[in-house]
């Protein structure tokens, strides 16, 4: 029903204003290849598979979940992310989010649990592109200041693909991901 209302609302304002574009979505999975690069390692970089999704518990509330394995050689590199947060409209394009997680990594010879907190901004910019930016603190071990941004292209109102960059000390993750918004 929200989402019929929505498109109403975006047809109209397209008929009116011959741009819109709605709010970013808060459900849906996405999956795809990602790769971490360690500053000052250029012959070691391993990459992977990624799973997200966000699910919306009401308008404000969301949980999410991602999962990152990465491998080279011998070397096999698991995150697990579980948490929720704080969804804000901005706008009527853009939302302000906060969230608070637990973190697992498990590693060779290395396993550690955390938790990080971040704060960011998702916008579409129109109706097929969504830019998103956020900062935060990563703590297993020891904390760690983080920044990612990245951005979707919607082929259909369901169907996007995607990349993102995050940094998280001295590690850097790059991911290109296709998603399924439901």
């Amino acid at each position: 029903m929200r989402k019929s209302i929505s498109l109403l609302a975006g047809a109209l304002a397209i008929t009116v204003s011959g741009v819109a574009a709605a709010s970013p979505d808060w459900q849906y999975v996405e999956g795809g290849y990602t790769q971490m690069d360690f500053d000052g390692n250029e012959s070691f970089e391993p990459d992977g598979l990624a799973i997200e999704g966000k699910y919306a518990l009401n308008q404000n509330v969301y949980l999410n979940g991602e999962y990152r394995f990465f491998e080279e050689g011998n070397f096999d590199f698991n995150m697990l992310t579980v948490g929720g947060g704080y969804r804000l409209p901005v706008n009527s394009t853009t939302d302000a989010y906060f969230g608070a997680n637990l973190e697992r990594v498990d590693s060779d010879g290395y396993d550690d649990t955390g938790y990080s907190v971040s704060a960011g901004l998702r916008s579409m910019i129109t109706e097929q592109v969504e830019l998103m930016g956020e900062i935060g603190y990563y703590d297993v071990d020891e904390g760690d200041a983080t920044f990612k941004f990245g951005g979707n292209y919607y082929i259909t109102p369901q169907w996007a693909v995607g990349a993102s960059y995050e940094v998280i000390d001295e590690i850097d993750i790059m991911q290109v991901t296709a998603r399924y918004a439901f």
